[in-house]
C-alpha cells in the first residue's frame, strides 16, 4: 500500500509540474481564470486546482478568491520548488494532500499551480481487498496524530474548533495492545521504518503492518482483516484436498503421457511444415515479392512474380549486395547489415518481426519505399532453419508521413518567423511606451520644483497631456489590431456626405501639416454620388492613417497632395470611391513595400528615425480596406516619396440628406446642484472624476463597489440621485450587475435613475453590452471632460 500512494504521489508531482509548464503561455495572457481551472480539474485526476499568483492571492476553479502567501508551500513554489504540502484534518477541515508546482515565464516565477486530493479520494485510494475481503488502511504522522483514521482505530481526540480530529497516539494506550507492540508502533511512526503489530480485537487478536511514505512524513498502517484470515483458512482446507485429488490424476496422466509423447513427436514436425507453407501461401497474397530463404546452408530462392535486380538462386551475400545496390537511402546501410546479419544469418527467434525500409527509383524516375520484412517458418529448438522475406511497397504511405514533416518544418519556421517579429515590436514598443513615459514622470518632477511660477507647470502639465495622448494612441491601435484579428470587428454602415466626411479630414490633417511647415492640398474631384451609405468611423480610421503617416515621414518644406473620385464600379447602385495620398517625403525601400503590411514591421526602427510607432497602422489600414471589398497599392522610391492609392466600393444611398447630429453649446453652469452618485473602486479614478464633477457645481456622491451602489440607491430618499455614473469591472459586483439590481428595484423613480457607464472598456460590444444590461450611455475612459459634462447636460435637459 505504501509503495502504490508512493507512485501515486509522485505521478501527481510531476502531473502539476507539467501543467505548470503549459499554463506559463496562459499566466502571460492573463488567461489563468476560473474556467480555465475548472477545465483543467475535469481533464486531470485531482478533486481542485487553483492558481495562486506572486501576491499569495489564490483563484480557485469557481472564481473565489483565498490568501495563501503565509502558507509554506507558497514560499517554496515561489522560490522555484515543487512538492507535496500535508494539511492534517481538524473539527473544522478536512484532510488534504496538496501537489504544487511553480509557474514561470521566461524563467520567472510568476505563481504556483497547485492541486489536490480531499479526504474522501484518499481514503477509497486506501481501500484494497484480501482473499476476497475488503480491507483499508490508515495514515499517521510522525507525531501519532491521524491523517486518515480506520474505524476500528479512531479515538474522538478533540470537539475544540480547529483542532486535530482523531489521534491515533491515544488508541495505542487502549488495553487492547500491550507495551511491546505500543512501542513497536510508535518507534515506526516516529523514525518511519517499517514494523509490524498485534492487538487485541472484540472477539480475535488482530494483526497488521506499518510502513512509511517516502514521498511525505507520514506511514501508512493496515489490519489483516479478520474475514480474510478465515476465508485463508478455509481455502487452505479446500486446498489440500484439492492436491490430493491432483496428485491421482498427475499419476494417471502421466502414464498416459509416456503413451503418447512418442506420437507427438512424429507429427510436431510434419505439422511445422504445413503451417510453414499455410503463412508462405497467405503472405504471397498480400506481399509485393517474397523470398525463401534456406537459412541452415546459407541460400536464397526468388519466389516472387516480379523481376528483381538479381538472380533467382544464389547465396545470401548475393542477396545482401543486390538489396545494397538497389537501395537509395544511403543513411540506413546500417540498417540493412543488421537485417542480414544479425537477423537472417544469426538465425536466432527475435521477440518481434524483425523489418528495414528501403527506397528505390522505378525506371520512370520516381522513387517508392518498401518495407522488407524476414518471418521463421521453420523452427527447431529455437534455431531457424528456413523463413521467407516479404515486401510490401509503401509509398503511399510514405509520402503522407514526408507531407506531414514538411508542414511541420513550415509550420514551425513560421511560428519562429512570428516570434522574431513579436520580439522586434516589443522592443520597439518598449522604446515607444518609455518615451512617453519618460516625459510624464520627468515634466512631474519638474513640475513639483516650480510650484510657485503657474506658466511653467501649466506648460509641463501641458507636455504631459501631450504625452498621455500619445500613450493612449499606442494601446488603442494594438488592441484594433487584436479585435480585428480575432474577427471582432463588425462594419456599422450609416448613410453620410462622403464628401463632408474626406473635407474636415482634410482640413484636420492639412492645419497639421502646415504646423510642421509642409504644403498640403486636397482636390474633391468627380464625386457625382455624395451621399452613400458607409462605417464612416473605419473610413476616417484608414484615412487617418495613411495621410498621418505621410505628415510623419515628410520634412519640412515637403509637400503632399490629396485627391478623391468617383469611379465606375461593377456592382449595380454603387460606386467606386479613390483617393490618392501622395507626398515627397523620405520613401521606402522595395524590400520594404514587399513586407510594409506585416504585423510590428517599420522600416526603420524608433531608435534610429526618433519617429513614433507600432508597426501596426498599414496591417490595420489593409485588412480594413480588405474588409470593405477594397484594394490598396503602394508606389515608392527611397528619399523621393511615395504614393499610396486605396479604392472603396460605395453603396450609393437613396437618402437626400445625410445624417446630421446637433452640436450642443455646453453649459456648465446649467449643473450646479445636480446629485450625482459615482461608483468607481479605483481609488485614483474615483478621486479625479468626483474632483471634476465638483468643479462643475455638482454634489457627488460614492461608492466603492457595486453592491454599495445598489444599496446607497434601495435606501436613498426619492429624486436624491439624479444620475448615475458607474464603472464596470469591480471586485464583488460589477457594473452590469449593479444596473441589473436597480433597474429591478421596486419603486419606479429609483429603478428608472439615468445610468451611464463610465470604464475603460471602450470597443463597440463594450458599448452594446452596457445597453443590453439596462444602461442609459457609454463614456470611455481617460474622461473626456468635455463629453462628460455634454453627456450629463443632455441627461439633466431632458
Amino acid at each position: 500500500m505504501a509503495s502504490k500512494l508512493d507512485e501515486i504521489f509522485s505521478n501527481s508531482v510531476k502531473s502539476i509540474e507539467a501543467l505548470a509548464n503549459l499554463s506559463s503561455d496562459d499566466a502571460e495572457s492573463n488567461r489563468l481564470s476560473g474556467d480555465y481551472l475548472a477545465a483543467l480539474e475535469k481533464m486531470v485526476q485531482f478533486d481542485h486546482v487553483h492558481f495562486t499568483d506572486a501576491t499569495g492571492q489564490t483563484r480557485t476553479s469557481s472564481n473565489d478568491t483565498i490568501y495563501s502567501g503565509d502558507k509554506w508551500f507558497f514560499n517554496e513554489g515561489m522560490n522555484g520548488n515543487s512538492g507535496i504540502y500535508v494539511i492534517m484534518p481538524t473539527n473544522s477541515s478536512m484532510a488534504n494532500i496538496v501537489f504544487y508546482a511553480p509557474v514561470q515565464i521566461q524563467g520567472k516565477v510568476v505563481g504556483i499551480l497547485s492541486s489536490s486530493f480531499d479526504e474522501k479520494t484518499i481514503t477509497r485510494l486506501l481501500e484494497y481487498k484480501v482473499y476476497g475481503a475488503s480491507a483499508s488502511a490508515g495514515i499517521v504522522n510522525t507525531e501519532g496524530k491521524s491523517f486518515i483514521s480506520l474505524e476500528s482505530m479512531k479515538i474522538q481526540q478533540t470537539s475544540v474548533q480547529g483542532q486535530t480530529r482523531h489521534s491515533f497516539k491515544s488508541f495505542l494506550y487502549t488495553a487492547q495492545f500491550d507495551n511491546e507492540n505500543r512501542n513497536n508502533i510508535i518507534r515506526a511512526y516516529t523514525t518511519r521504518t517499517p514494523s509490524s503489530y498485534t492487538f487485541k480485537g472484540d472477539t480475535d487478536e488482530i494483526h497488521g503492518y506499518i510502513a512509511p511514505l517516502q514521498t511525505v512524513p507520514l506511514c501508512v498502517y493496515s489490519n489483516f482483516p479478520t474475514e480474510a484470515a478465515k476465508s485463508l483458512y478455509s481455502m487452505g482446507i479446500k486446498a489440500g484436498r484439492m492436491l490430493q485429488f491432483l496428485l491421482i490424476v498427475i499419476f494417471v496422466g502421466y502414464i498416459i503421457y509416456l503413451l503418447l509423447i512418442q506420437f507427438y513427436i512424429k507429427r510436431v514436425e510434419s505439422r511445422e511444415n504445413y503451417f510453414a507453407g499455410y503463412i508462405a501461401k497467405a503472405e504471397s497474397e498480400i506481399a509485393r515479392a517474397m523470398i525463401y530463404v534456406d537459412a541452415e546452408n546459407g541460400t536464397y530462392e526468388d519466389l516472387s512474380s516480379m523481376a528483381l535486380p538479381f538472380p533467382k538462386k544464389g547465396n545470401l551475400d548475393d542477396l545482401e549486395q543486390g538489396f545494397i545496390q538497389i537501395n537509395d537511402d544511403l543513411q540506413n546501410g546500417d540498417d540493412f547489415r543488421h537485417f542480414f546479419e544479425t537477423v537472417i544469418k544469426e538465425r536466432k527467434i527475435h521477440k518481434r518481426i524483425s523489418s528495414v525500409v528501403f527506397r528505390s527509383t522505378i525506371p520512370d524516375g520516381c522513387p517508392e519505399y518498401f518495407t522488407m520484412a524476414y518471418i521463421p517458418v521453420q523452427v527447431k529448438l529455437n534455431v531457424v532453419y528456413k523463413g521467407i522475406i516479404l515486401f510490401r511497397n509503401i509509398t503511399a504511405e510514405k509520402s503522407k508521413e514526408i507531407e506531414a514533416n514538411q508542414k511541420l518544418s513550415f509550420a514551425l519556421a513560421a511560428a519562429r518567423d512570428a516570434s522574431k517579429a513579436k520580439t522586434t515590436f516589443l522592443f520597439n514598443m518598449s522604446h515607444d511606451i518609455r518615451t512617453p513615459m519618460n516625459a510624464v514622470t520627468g515634466f512631474t518632477a519638474m513640475a513639483k520644483k516650480h510650484l510657485d511660477e503657474p506658466e511653467m507647470v501649466k506648460e509641463y502639465l501641458d507636455k504631459i497631456d501631450i504625452a498621455g495622448k500619445q500613450l493612449l494612441s499606442l494601446v488603442n491601435q494594438v488592441l484594433e489590431m487584436s479585435r480585428i484579428e480575432s474577427g471582432k470587428i463588425t462594419l456599422k454602415e450609416q448613410t453620410c456626405d462622403i464628401q463632408n466626411v474626406i473635407t474636415a479630414l482634410m482640413t484636420t490633417y492639412g492645419t497639421h501639416a502646415e504646423s510642421k511647415g509642409i504644403r498640403f492640398t486636397a482636390t474633391i474631384a468627380n464625386v457625382e454620388h455624395r451621399f452613400v451609405s458607409i462605417d464612416s468611423d473605419r473610413i476616417n480610421q484608414i484615412t487617418a492613417n495613411i495621410i498621418g503617416n505621410a505628415i510623419k515621414y515628410t520634412l519640412e518644406g515637403g509637400c503632399i497632395n490629396c485627391t478623391v473620385n468617383e469611379h465606375q464600379c461593377d456592382r449595380e447602385g454603387y460606386g467606386l470611391y479613390t483617393m490618392v495620398v501622395e507626398d515627397t517625403g523620405i520613401g521606402m525601400t522595395p524590400e520594404f513595400q514587399k513586407h510594409i503590411f506585416d504585423e510590428f514591421t517599420r522600416e526603420t526602427s524608433t531608435t534610429v528615425s526618433n519617429i513614433q510607432g507600432t508597426g501596426l497602422g498599414m496591417t490595420i489600414v489593409k485588412k480594413l480596406i480588405d474588409l470593405m471589398d477594397g484594394t490598396i497599392d503602394i508606389e515608392s522610391q527611397k528619399g523621393k516619396g511615395t504614393k499610396i492609392t486605396f479604392s472603396i466600393p460605395m453603396k450609393w444611398s437613396k437618402e437626400a440628406t445625410a445624417n446630421v447630429i446637433e452640436k450642443i453649446d455646453v453649459k456648465p453652469q446649467s449643473l450646479k446642484g445636480m446629485h450625482v452618485l459615482l461608483v468607481e473602486d479605483n481609488e485614483m479614478n474615483r478621486e479625479i472624476a468626483q474632483e471634476l464633477l465638483e468643479e462643475n457645481g455638482i454634489v457627488v456622491d460614492t461608492a466603492e463597489d457595486g453592491d454599495i451602489a445598489v444599496e446607497k440607491i434601495r435606501n436613498s430618499s426619492p429624486q436624491q440621485y439624479e444620475l448615475i455614473l458607474m464603472d464596470v469591472q469591480m471586485p464583488h459586483m460589477n457594473g452590469y450587475e449593479a444596473t441589473r439590481e436597480i433597474r429591478a428595484l421596486n419603486d419606479p423613480q429609483k429603478s428608472n435613475i439615468p445610468i451611464i457607464a463610465m470604464t475603460a472598456n471602450a470597443f463597440e460590444e463594450d458599448k452594446k453590452n452596457a445597453l443590453d444590461a439596462g444602461m442609459n450611455g457609454h463614456l470611455a475612459k481617460p474622461i473626456d471632460v468635455q463629453k462628460l459634462i455634454q453627456t450629463l447636460t443632455e441627461f439633466r435637459s431632458n
